[in-house]
Formats: structure tokens, sequence, C-alpha cells
């Protein structure tokens, strides 16, 4: 009867999210089930029942209160343990409301019982039998992302690190209290950080999921890791990125003073993948791309660019950070729009959104970026680079905010005013800069950091300034992310009397910024202390 499961699975999908699953045996001080004792174990009544299934009992293990054992000396709770998860693999293989599983025996299923005494066969699967199931999920459980505690490392209770074929299987990562005080080697014990290393070895998370929950042993814990100044001498961008993160719990978090919306989109979006389109070509019957991985960790199912009903072969399952693929599309592209990425394994709610440059689209378009110019009075954003070099930008574009139009024309692609982005500044010519701001995310009277200070955009999501020319002005995100179009520059003043045209390149030449040049540079120059137009 899968009723109760069902249950939740609908519950997480009616609220646009996919369930993570674990099942567990033990579990101190639960109350969870039905008219059953309190710390009551999960173990099926009929189990329970036989003349030959014993369970064990401690009073108060590790202060977690009352918790029953199963009887691991039983062979029907050792089959029914195959079987249920045979019979799991097969009903759920192919829904779409189920993200990943995770794995494991004892307290919680964290493969351990802390403050009890271990004994193996009666409150705690033997290693042999640890080996024998572990070896039948890899042939049962082959279409769900698996994963297993960190603390599978520890040799006291598995036999995982020293057993090669268990680690030979496709499987990932969950830690139950990430990011606790003394987390990391060099912080008291680490032993977080070493199990980590013990059973992950540095690769795992190139194939098989890594997540799980931010401690609790603190109550502050949940509230204040999403501090942007760290938790513990960490933020969690760094931990995030360190052990290539894809899914967190913490849901204590939006009661802490950092649980904001916006907080929480930042911190979902320095996990996992994010994917990118670096060019595009089509020749008027198929399309070519060239796609990377943005993000810290790989797409652990599979996923496929399409053009409307036509999808590639390439699967993006596995593409891991900074690599890069190249992807065909039996499709002609026309419009950009058409361009989405497609997956069996995602909700029909949901989509995979990914960044890529105004050259995406097709019918012909040139995927390169135009070369800079240093004396343009407008920037925009194409193939994820400013259209002019005065402006840099570090940080992540995107083409599906919406648009903006200016001057009869539509710009589609912004960049993303996120914690990491820094845009700068240095005008070619001294006056009036004007940002404009746009998009899905209204800008409207929006702050921004204008040189470390917060400003005010005006009814329209624009903000003007008076800059000078050669002097940098560095542009951030203030508290709400909002999508960045286009810069209006200042053209060439009038007090600028002797603009010549250059045709002397002996001699060291520099741009207004003060910075040495060389003779490919267009735009205007100095050499001896004259302006002249390149």
């Amino acid at each position: 009867d899968w009723t109760w499961f069902e249950d939740k699975l609908a519950d997480v999908a009616s609220r646009g999210h996919q369930l993570i699953a674990r099942f567990r045996y033990e579990y101190p001080s639960g109350d969870d089930i039905p008219g059953a004792t309190k710390g009551a174990t999960a173990v099926p009544q009929y189990i329970k029942d036989r003349s030959d299934y014993h369970e064990t009992y401690a009073k108060n293990p590790g202060g977690d209160g009352p918790t029953y054992y199963a009887d691991w000396s039983n062979e029907e709770l050792k089959r029914f343990t195959k079987v249920f998860y045979t019979d799991f693999a097969q009903r759920y293989k192919n829904d779409k409301r189920l993200a990943f599983v995770e794995v494991g025996f004892g307290h919680w299923a964290e493969y351990h019982i802390y403050g009890t005494e271990l004994e193996f066969g009666v409150n705690f699967p033997t290693k042999e039998y640890q080996e024998e199931f572990f070896m039948h999920l890899k042939d049962v459980m082959t279409d769900i992302p698996w994963a297993i505690s960190i603390d599978a490392a520890d040799d006291e209770y598995t036999p995982f690190v020293a057993n090669s074929d268990l680690m030979a299987l496709t499987f990932g990562l969950f830690d139950d209290s990430f990011m606790h005080k003394d987390h990391e080697i060099g912080s008291s014990d680490g032993y977080n950080e070493e199990c980590w290393n013990a059973i992950g070895k540095g690769t795992r998370w190139q194939t098989g999921v890594c997540g799980g929950e931010i401690s609790y042993y603190k109550d502050s814990d949940q509230k204040n890791f999403l501090n942007p100044a760290g938790m513990y001498g960490h933020t969690w961008e760094e931990q995030a990125k360190k052990y290539h993160i894809t899914f967190m719990i913490a849901n204590d978090a939006p009661r802490g003073t950092y649980g904001t919306a916006a907080r929480f989109k930042e911190a979902s979006m320095a996990s996992g993948y994010r994917i990118a389109v670096k060019s595009c070509e089509t020749n008027g019957s198929s399309t070519r791309l060239t796609v990377t991985n943005n993000g810290i960790a790989p797409l652990y199912r599979d996923a496929f660019f399409a053009i409307g009903d036509v999808r590639s072969e390439t699967s993006l399952k596995g593409l891991l950070p900074e690599q890069e693929i190249t992807v065909e599309i039996a499709a002609n592209l026309t419009n950009a729009d058409d361009l989405k990425i497609v997956s069996d394994c995602i909700l029909d709610t949901q989509e995979i959104e990914f960044e890529a440059g105004e050259g995406t689209g097709g019918g012909g378009d040139d995927p390169t970026p135009p070369t800079p110019t240093d004396d343009a009075t407008i920037c925009h954003f194409t193939g994820n680079t400013p259209s002019t070099n005065q402006v840099s930008v570090t940080g992540n574009y995107s083409n599906s905010k919406g648009t903006v139009t200016y001057d009869g024309k539509d710009y589609k692609i912004c960049v993303k005013m996120e914690s990491n982005t820094v845009i700068t500044i240095i005008p070619t010519y001294s006056g009036t800069v004007t940002l404009i701001f746009g998009g899905s995310t209204s800008p409207a009277n929006q702050k921004i950091k204008l040189d470390g200070k917060e400003v005010t955009l005006d009814a329209n999501g624009q903000y003007s300034f008076q800059a000078t020319a050669g002097q940098s002005y560095e542009l951030r995100k203030a508290s709400v992310q909002i999508f960045l179009y286009l810069i209006l520059l200042p053209s060439n003043t009038t007090d600028i009397h002797a603009v010549e045209s250059y045709t002397n390149h002996q001699g060291n030449m520099y741009n207004l910024a003060g910075q040495r040049i060389n003779g490919n540079y267009k735009g205007v120059v100095i050499k001896n202390g004259k302006k002249y137009i390149q």
C-alpha cells in the first residue's frame, strides 16, 4: 500500500517541487506512526508479529530520547528490505515527482546509532548484509539517483571504504550536519570533511548527487548559514562549491534574519548546475550548439536541448563544470525563444533555464559578439560580452528575463544583479551615464549600489549620474536581484577642440583611462598629449 507515500509526493508536487525521500526503521523519539509507542521502529507489523522477531530498546541514546531497534537477526526483515527497494524502484523509476533517494541504516537511516552499543546482527545489519543489500540496490535502483550518508565512511559501522566493489558503485553522499562548527579539518576534529574525503575521494560528485541538511547542532545554525559574511568562518557559497552541493535541507532558515526569498534564490543559484550556450550555428535544417556548465555540479538526470518537439540526441546529464560539448538538433532555429531544455524527469510546471548570448538565435545570426569600441554611447550585452570596452562585467547573463525597448529596438540580454556581480564603467567622455533596468522583476524604485553607496532607481527602473572621463565607477547589487539591460554613455564633449585623424603610429599611445594600448585599438587615443580618433 503506497497511499501514504503517494500523498507525500502529491503534496510536494502541488507546491512546484520534487521530493527527496529517505526511508528509515529507527527514529529516536519518533511519534509519526499512528498508534505506535514513542520511538517505535517503522518495521512492518507483520514482521513484528513473528515469533522469531525481537527488537531491542535504548532509553535515551545520545540524549535523543526513547529508541527501539530493528532486529537484524531476522531473515524476513532482511528479505523484506531488499524487496521493498526493488518494488519502490520499479514503481517510481519514471515518476517526475521524485528527485533523489537517500538510503542507509541506523538512526534516521544516517548510518550510526550513537549512544547505543553497536551489535551487528542485532541492532544494526552485519557488514556482510550491508554489502549484499547495496550490491542488490545497484541492480534495481538504476533510474533513480541515490545517496548514502557520509557516516558510511566510518569503518566501525560499514564495509564501504575498505571494499573496492562497494566504492565502485554509482552513489552520491548526504551530510546531515553540514556547516556545523567543527565540520572542517582544522576546526576541531573535522570529522565531516574527513568522511567526505574518505568515501567521496574528491570525485564521487561527478557521478553521484551530493547534498544533505544544514547542521542542527545549535538552534542558530540553520538560521545563520545564509549570512553573506559566513558562519564559523565559511560562507554557503564557499562550502557549496567545495562539496559540489546540489540540494540542501534547512527548514529553520526562513525563521532567521537571512532567510529571505532573495537570499534563498542566491543560495540556490550557487548550487548545482548552470547550463550555458556559448555559441549557436544553424544551416537552415539543423542547429549546432556549444554548451558548457557554469555551475558547481552536473545534472544527474537526463535533459536535452530541443527546438519545438525535436530533441537533441545528446543528454546534458553528467556535463561537468567548465566542460564543453557540442549539441546538434535536427531542426532550424529561427527564434531564440524556441530553444528549450526538456526533461522527462522534472514536473510539467518546472523549466530548466539556461544562459545564452544574443547570438543563440537562428536564421544565420552571427554568434560572435561585436568588437567593443571605446567611443560608443550605448552599451548592450551580446554573446555574454558588453558591446563596448567602456564596460566590464563579472557575473551572469540571461536571455529569459524579458525585454527592454530603447529607441525602437528590443534588447533581450541582461546582466543579473546577483551578490557576486560587479559591473565596472570607465566612460570615454565626461557626462551623464544612465542605467536602464527591466525584465521580469520590476526595477521601479529598487536600489543598487554605486561605488558602495545605495541609490534608488526611478519609477521607470532607471538611474542617471554624472561621470568623469577615465574614472572608474563600480555597480553592485543592493538587496533585490534586478536585471540590467542597457547603459547609456556620454558622447563626445564640446571642450575637445582639436580632434584629428590619427595616422602616425610611432610612439606610445594611451586610452582615456591612462592605459597603454597598441595599434589595433579603436577609439579615442592620446599621443604626445593630444587626442586622436583611431
